[in-house]
């Protein structure tokens, strides 16, 4: 892609980044265009529908918060990377509600997340691995238990934000309390979601919408 189409292309997606997050994804293609500040034709030589807009921008979304971890966790131990990782995906989630509408909106089968989102799965492998080993998560913890613990730190930042902004770092320092190795537990009645689960709600998620 040449320099100029591709700063053309990374402005349409921050002005539907924005436009998102403010609106929602009851925008049109021209909408982006008028915030962006280019033509419609450029729009739309670009993303064909705004389907396409809305995957470029989720992926935008996902590489920005990956970098951001990688950055955050490269010289601190285990349990202090897997805190950063829960934390840092908090705060992405309940700071921009563009990305929690995106998140249950976007095709999760598409192709064009398929390396974003393995990029998120390296991460989140290496960093519940280097949990493990250590010994400092409950052996019951599994990789897909992540999945959960976003959708419930996601729901409750939903419900609280416009009264208590922040609420949900509580509820966040008990889920890290209750996924701890030392200390008495409870012990867990319900197995954990499977990938396949996951990979079912998604799918369901994106019918809905």
């Amino acid at each position: 892609m040449r320099a100029d189409a591709a700063r053309n292309r990374r402005r349409i997606v921050v002005a539907a980044r924005e436009l998102f997050a403010e609106r929602g994804l009851d925008v049109t293609l021209d909408d982006v265009a008028a915030h962006a500040g280019v033509g419609v034709g450029t729009v739309y030589r670009r993303f064909a529908n705004r389907d396409e807009l809305v995957e470029a921008v989720f992926v935008d979304h996902i590489r920005e918060v990956t970098e951001r971890i990688e950055s955050d966790i490269a010289d601190v131990g285990p349990w202090d990377a897997l805190a950063l990782l829960l934390n840092a995906v908090g705060e992405f989630v309940a700071d921009d509600r563009g990305l929690a509408t995106l998140l249950t909106s976007v095709d999760h089968s598409a192709p064009v997340l398929e390396e974003a989102k393995q990029a998120v799965s390296r991460l989140v492998e290496g960093v519940y691995g280097r949990a493990r080993e250590a010994g400092v998560i409950r052996d019951e913890l599994v990789e897909t238990d992540f999945f959960g613990i976003v959708c419930m730190i996601s729901a409750i930042s939903e419900a609280t934000e416009s009264v208590a902004p922040g609420a949900w770092r509580r509820y966040m320092e008990l889920l890290l309390d209750g996924i701890r190795a030392d200390g008495p537990r409870v012990p867990l009645a319900v197995p954990a979601l499977t990938a396949e689960q996951i990979q079912e709600l998604d799918s369901r998620k994106h019918v809905r919408h």
